[in-house]
């Protein structure tokens, strides 16, 4: 059985360490609130454009045919399926102006 001392250097090199460890802690802390902070402000932009478009569009500014091409153009193909663009009213579920939400 062999025994430890702490030397007053041990105890320092531990105490450095321990932090060195929290400061570690905190970096990846703040990272991740400033990627989260980034991704709000990301989505926020895009509500707002989204929104700007739809105003546009109903004060007849722009055509929905050019909302549909910039859809078509730029969107993935799982966020143009929000849209239906391509089907008909009865098959995105609109009967008699009211379009019904179906799930997958």
């Amino acid at each position: 059985m062999s025994i430890v001392l702490k030397t007053p250097h041990r105890e320092k090199l531990e105490a450095k360490l321990q932090k060195l460890a929290k400061l570690q802690s905190d970096i990846k802390r703040l990272e991740h609130a400033d990627k989260t902070a980034a991704r709000k402000l990301e989505n926020r932009r895009k509500i707002v454009l989204g929104a700007c478009l739809i105003k546009a569009e109903a004060d007849a500014r722009i055509s929905e045919n050019w909302i549909q091409n910039l859809v078509l153009t730029y969107a993935s193909d799982r966020d143009k399926a929000i849209f239906d663009f391509a089907k008909t009213d009865s098959e995105n579920g609109n009967v008699n102006g009211v379009v019904s939400a179906q799930r997958e």
